[in-house]
């Protein structure tokens, strides 16, 4: 798979612009603030559908325009297609999809489009550092890349938690308990298509864990053993803080993947029915996969507390290799690799593990300041374009 053109139009920074891509290695150079990871984003948009920069598509939308454009040609296994975009604020902020011209709803793109890339950026260390969401989300995204399908059932829990939050925030301020059959109508969907996600993303962290366990063992020289555990907490009660949690059963990965869905969402659905009182004081859903969490180890150490910084880019390395290996998989073929200005925090060890397991007909784009500490053959045949204010120029291949 490979991007040959990229457009955007009043998007973030930039008025108009477009980039034709080298089939391999593409370069995108320039100061920090001057648009380079808009571009990456763009792409990641219309692989995901979703920003992970953006509070709101407003924020994608250039300060003074009333629409965005962003549209991509690309090839996959041998056939040419083009997706595209147009955000919207008048009359209502809204959302177009085209695939070949045709318009689409965002559940039939995962049928229609193949544009898939897998991203690596120092923001990806809040896989170690950051809190349960950060993991939850990046888990749900390598779901949708490896079973796009699964877009709608993501997309379908979020939205049942909103509309049962929606009832509690009302509860709450009519101070009165939900209506038994209203809030049951809820908990019963939470439940199925909770036990749905849970079951899937267990068994993406199933194939994930094995890879990424061999990538950190190679990068560490055989010195760092990886292991994770995904939590789904039973019962209990949860502080405030989400990260925190007093008197859970957690129920491991092994027992995740043995235990029969409807039985999980039984589970789901008790867990509800026990903290529905706390739920109308605090006007929030307090059980399900999204307050779940997946905790990484390094040597049977938590890595967000006793890791090194080296060793947490080691883990997300690994990590996002094992990715990459999965949805090429999947694909048959390889993905979009976009590198955001990571190359250079890697040391070189790191850079040499990266390129052995980047093919040679793996399109990558690689944002970064200056070339500096980036290895030769990194360079060699690179398309390198400069970045501006949100304006591209051409520099050329490195011989």
């Amino acid at each position: 798979m490979f991007v040959s053109r990229l457009t955007v139009k009043n998007f973030r920074n930039y008025q108009d612009a477009s980039l034709s891509l080298h089939p391999v290695r593409n370069l995108l150079i320039g100061d920090n603030a001057q648009g380079k990871t808009n571009l990456l984003e763009a792409i990641e948009l219309l692989c995901n559908i979703k920003s992970g920069r953006a509070a709101s598509d407003r924020d994608l939308i250039l300060a003074g325009a009333e629409s965005t454009l962003i549209e991509i040609t690309y090839v996959c296994q041998g056939i040419e297609e083009t997706v595209s975009l147009i955000l919207s604020l008048k009359p209502r902020l809204s959302r177009v999809l085209k695939v070949n011209g045709m318009k689409v709803s965002r559940s039939e793109l995962g049928g229609l489009s193949r544009l898939t890339a897998v991203s690596f950026s120092t923001r990806d260390l809040a896989l170690v550092r950051g809190g349960p969401k950060e993991r939850r989300d990046w888990l749900d995204q390598v779901l949708v890349k490896l079973r796009p399908g699964f877009a709608e059932v993501v997309g379908k829990y979020e939205k049942i938690v909103q509309q049962r939050n929606k009832l509690l925030r009302l509860c709450f301020e009519r101070g009165q308990s939900p209506d038994e059959e209203e809030i049951k109508v809820w908990d019963v969907q939470l439940a199925r298509v909770g036990a749905r996600l849970v079951k899937a993303r267990a068994a993406v962290l199933e194939k994930l864990l094995p890879q990424a366990e061999a990538n950190l063992t190679r990068v560490s020289g055989l010195k760092e053993r990886l292991s994770a555990v995904y939590l789904f907490r039973v019962r209990g009660r949860q502080t405030d803080v989400e990260e925190e949690a007093e008197e859970d059963t957690n129920l491991r990965l092994a027992e995740l993947l043995s235990i029969k869905e409807e039985d999980l969402a039984k589970r789901i659905y008790l867990n509800l029915k026990d903290r529905r009182a706390e739920e109308v004081v605090r006007k929030q859903t307090l059980t399900g996969p999204h307050r779940d969490d997946i905790v990484f180890a390094i040597n049977d150490f938590a890595a967000h507390a006793f890791a090194s910084q080296g060793q947490q880019r080691s883990l997300v390395l690994a990590l996002k290799l094992a990715e990459l290996k999965l949805v090429e998989e999947a694909l048959s073929e390889p993905p979009l690799l976009l590198l955001d200005d990571v190359l250079a925090e890697l040391d070189l060890s790191r850079q040499g593990m990266l390129m052995e397991l980047v093919k040679a007909d793996m399109q990558t784009l690689i944002t970064t300041t200056h070339l500096d500490g980036f290895r030769p053959d990194w360079l060699v045949g690179a398309q390198i374009t400069r970045v501006e204010a949100g304006v591209l120029s051409s520099v050329g291949e490195i011989g």
